[in-house]
């Protein structure tokens, strides 16, 4: 494959589309707000982007194919909202520093040139420290200051995030920017975990309130339980295994590591 293509497999139209960006990354928190999503509005699929620089991988199918890892492009269909929401996610991002500029400059140009959008929001998760926050705050950063006042009233907090925010949920935002797109990206605390649904569920309430539609989390409450339920079943089997060391751990308090 000679670079990064999209493949547009169903001719769509849009109405004055926004852009969701939810790609694994932090305790998956984009990837499962982007699958609830999917699963609740019966997302249309309409485009798919492949990259020589994802991980050189095929996805077995159930019934016994194969495809190529890759991004896909959805429309969503019965929000009931005045403008239609476009659903970016996939199985990966590109692995190389090299390969993050050219498929999210792709992903960027493609919004603005075929589909016209108009607006971004990137979704990840924000790495907190030890345990996972009980009531997860959503942090966000926004291509510029002004779009502050836009979101005054969705519960985001602005001005607590500090690091980097690695991967697509940043470069796209970065590339948006330069191609005069407003955007925002909304963060998830999130613990030591691979999936955090208490996380995604507090970006998908924030999302939910701004793009005007109604969620059922019913699916992501129910991995919250097994969550809590297989946390306290490690933290038992580890009373019992090994001594508590008390304080903040080796070097001093641990701080956020990195955000995608």
């Amino acid at each position: 494959m000679d670079g990064t293509k999209i493949f547009i497999t169903r001719k769509v139209t849009l109405r004055d589309p926004v852009l969701v960006v939810g790609l694994p990354g932090i305790g998956n928190v984009g990837k499962l707000v982007a699958e609830h999503l999917k699963k609740s509005f019966k997302a249309e699929k309409f485009a798919t982007l492949y990259s020589p620089h994802f991980p050189h991988q095929v996805v077995m199918l159930k019934g016994g194919g194969i495809r190529l890892v890759g991004n896909r492009f959805y429309v969503l269909r019965g929000t009931k909202t005045k403008r239609d929401i476009v659903l970016l996610t996939g199985e990966t991002q590109a692995v190389s520093p090299e390969g993050q500029y050219e498929v999210n400059a792709k992903i960027v140009r493609f919004i603005k040139e075929k589909l016209h959008c108009k607006f971004v929001y990137t979704l990840g998760g924000y790495s907190m420290a030890g345990s996972p926050p009980g009531t997860p705050k959503v942090l966000a950063n926004v291509t510029h200051k002004e779009l502050k006042e836009k979101f005054k009233d969705s519960g985001v907090v602005f001005g607590k995030s500090r690091g980097m925010i690695w991967g697509s949920a940043g470069m796209i935002l970065a590339f948006a920017k330069m191609q005069k797109i407003d955007g925002i990206c909304l963060m998830g605390e999130t613990g030591m975990l691979d999936v955090d649904a208490s996380a995604a569920k507090a970006v998908l309430k924030v999302l939910a309130k701004e793009l005007e539609f109604e969620i059922d989390t019913h699916t992501l409450d129910k991995m919250i339980e097994e969550t809590a339920k297989a946390i306290k079943d490690l933290e038992k089997q580890a009373q019992g295994m090994s001594p508590q060391i008390g304080g903040e751990g080796i070097g001093g308090p641990q701080q956020p590591s990195y955000i995608r």
